[in-house]
């Protein structure tokens, strides 16, 4: 069995994002929802591949099996969809209720139409064998209409929304949806075309037309391409936000180590093993171990030598808020443990932990700068 190329770059593309998705099922269930429903999308993609397709009923010995198969599995991606969608909204609507219902009932027209249509391993493909049946008919148009009533739907509520959207990543991801939808859609009327076309007679059996199957095809997998492109938006914003949090976690090392050297009791603990997923994780008790180091040694310097430290700043020209922080811890690190520390907090209004890495690098930063070093000398000399 030989792949075209451009078919075999597809599959791998489509099947290497699916298998990434299912890394991320046991995170809640949105993301198991989301990640079924690109696992059913490329299934039914796969088997419209005819190789594919004649290689599947070959070796399981039932007659264009892979075709039940493919298009069943597009109807359970569609019903993921609206599974995600109520689970997104949090309420159930009747019109997703009653979508489901038709999909539901759409899958037992077809089976039951499946099993009653002429079919042999020596004529796969029994819409081209057998296209005037009747259900093959029933069967292709029950299939193309729910698949485009999805479609429909889906383009109709994405318009809006990328509309609506800030520039950015997400308005891109959307945008690409809303172009799948629309790739889908051409490729149900061209389907819809050839059932009709050929079912009913307008077109005589066995007239073969090579530029039609490569148009259907083109449509078919630009689609899934667009879909699955929007899908990797977001995966490449988790990258670099994980690559991002690395870097910040490797450049809060030395506030860190000089920290915990003074104030071994703040670790927590061992840290977690690495693994993939385990860096927030690490980042997290990075920070909140400086924190704590960072008000034990602040308890140590007294309100006095506190405010003669902000002096001496302001006469040096720094006036930024954390340039004093920095003094002040600065001036813990060189003082010995206070048997009664004063009452002093080091707190963040950071709002999520990529901004405290942010804070805490200026605080090392400022712990560093030639002129808080000296203002805390000049303190402990005050002092």
């Amino acid at each position: 069995m030989e792949l075209p190329a451009p078919v075999f770059a597809v599959l791998v593309v489509v099947w290497g994002f699916v298998v990434f998705r299912l890394r991320t099922i046991s995170r809640s269930p949105q993301d198991r929802v989301v990640a079924l429903a690109f696992l059913c999308f490329a299934v039914s993609a796969t088997t419209v591949v005819r190789e594919l397709r004649y290689a599947i009923d070959q070796v399981t010995g039932v007659p264009d099996l892979a075709i039940m198969i493919g298009h069943l599995a597009a109807l359970a991606g569609v019903a993921s969809v609206l599974r995600f969608g109520l689970m997104v909204t949090g309420r159930r609507t009747r019109l997703v209720t009653a979508g489901l219902c038709v999909l539901a009932g759409a899958a037992v027209v077809m089976t039951a139409m499946f099993l009653v249509v002429p079919r042999s391993l020596e004529e796969p493909d029994f819409a081209y064998w057998h296209p005037t049946h009747p259900a093959t008919i029933v069967y292709h148009l029950t299939n193309i209409a729910v698949t485009s009533a999805g479609m429909v739907a889906g383009a109709v509520l994405l318009f809006p929304l990328w509309r609506r959207e800030a520039r950015g990543p997400l308005r891109v991801a959307l945008f690409l949806l809303w172009l799948a939808c629309l790739a889908n859609l051409a490729y149900s009327g061209l389907r819809c075309w050839y059932v009709v076309a050929y079912g009913f007679g307008f077109v005589p059996r066995g007239t073969r037309y090579v530029t039609y199957g490569q148009i259907t095809e083109l449509t078919l997998f630009l689609g899934i391409l667009l879909a699955v492109t929007a899908g990797l938006v977001q995966v490449g914003l988790n990258v670099a936000r994980w690559v991002r949090r690395l870097r910040g976690y490797r450049r809060l090392g030395p506030l860190w180590t000089e920290l915990v050297e003074a104030v071994p009791s703040v670790v927590l603990g061992a840290p977690p093993r690495w693994f993939a997923g385990s860096l927030e994780l690490r980042l997290y008790r990075r920070t909140v171990e400086i924190r704590d180091a960072q008000l034990e040694l602040s308890g140590r310097v007294s309100p006095d030598t506190r405010a003669f430290a902000g002096v001496e700043l302001e006469e040096a020209g720094v006036v930024e808020p954390l340039a004093l922080d920095a003094c002040v811890l600065r001036i813990g690190l060189l003082s010995p443990p206070a048997l009664h520390p004063a009452e002093t907090s080091a707190w963040s209004a950071a709002s999520d932990v990529d901004a405290e890495v942010a804070d805490l690098l200026a605080l090392q930063r400022h712990l560093h700068d030639p002129a808080v070093v000296a203002a805390a000398r000049r303190s402990l000399t005050h002092r």
